[in-house]
């Protein structure tokens, strides 16, 4: 029971998130993809009775919310064909509102398959960001990038010619931790360089030496 009002409100913030993080002067319609350690939480903007959805991987928690954030009752049908988990949502009645859902995801890349031409949000975890050609970076290039302290929130205002969208992502500490590498490995063929200078004066000091002592 406990476990189940925790994903209830769970749920709930995430549509509050998704209705309030991007301001842009008007009411963001598109979809937002809010990335985890190791899950997904998707907020899809619902104008129906019945959705259809395509989807790479399984999707889970599936709740619709209407205009007052509201739960809203729905029957839904499931297929696994050709790669594809096929879904078939149908609604108690039209509704303007979000559909929420999650799905599994691993590592520091996201690569997001397009489908339509709406506007798509990537919202990267907690302490992570891109950017940085050599740690990882986004393609296509976003729309807009808002990187702060509070998080990284990337956005493509039209997806019509996008076949897919991938985000690689890295710790905001990876940069400072990659010059701190480089320099160290610096330092050391400072080192190795000078032992080598040292180790040939030293052999050509001995092979003078021999060649004297022959003389």
């Amino acid at each position: 029971m406990c476990d189940h009002l925790y994903k209830s409100g769970l749920l709930a913030l995430l549509f509050l998130v998704a209705a309030g993080l991007i301001s842009t002067g008007a009411e963001w319609n598109g979809t937002s993809y809010h990335l985890g350690e190791d899950v997904v939480e998707v907020i899809l903007p619902v104008n129906a009775s019945h959705i259809n959805l395509t989807l790479v991987d399984k999707a889970e928690n599936m709740t619709i919310f209407d205009e007052q954030g509201k739960n809203v009752t729905f029957n839904s049908s499931y297929q696994f064909r050709r790669g594809d988990h096929l879904y078939s949502l149908a609604l108690e009645r039209p509704i303007r509102g979000k559909l929420v859902y999650s799905m599994n995801h691993q590592g520091q890349q996201f690569i997001l398959p397009i489908s339509g031409s709406g506007p798509v949000s990537i919202i990267l975890p907690k302490g992570y960001t891109t950017g940085e050609r050599s740690l990882g970076i986004a393609r296509p290039q976003p729309n807009q990038f808002i990187d702060d302290a509070s998080g990284s929130v990337l956005i493509w205002n039209n997806t019509t010619k996008i076949p897919y969208i991938e985000v690689n992502y890295y710790r905001r500490s990876a940069p400072v931790a990659m010059m701190i590498i480089i320099g160290i490995l610096a330092a050391a063929g400072v080192v190795l360089l000078v032992q080598y200078y040292i180790s040939i004066k030293k052999l050509k000091a001995a092979r003078e030496e021999i060649e004297g002592d022959r003389k």
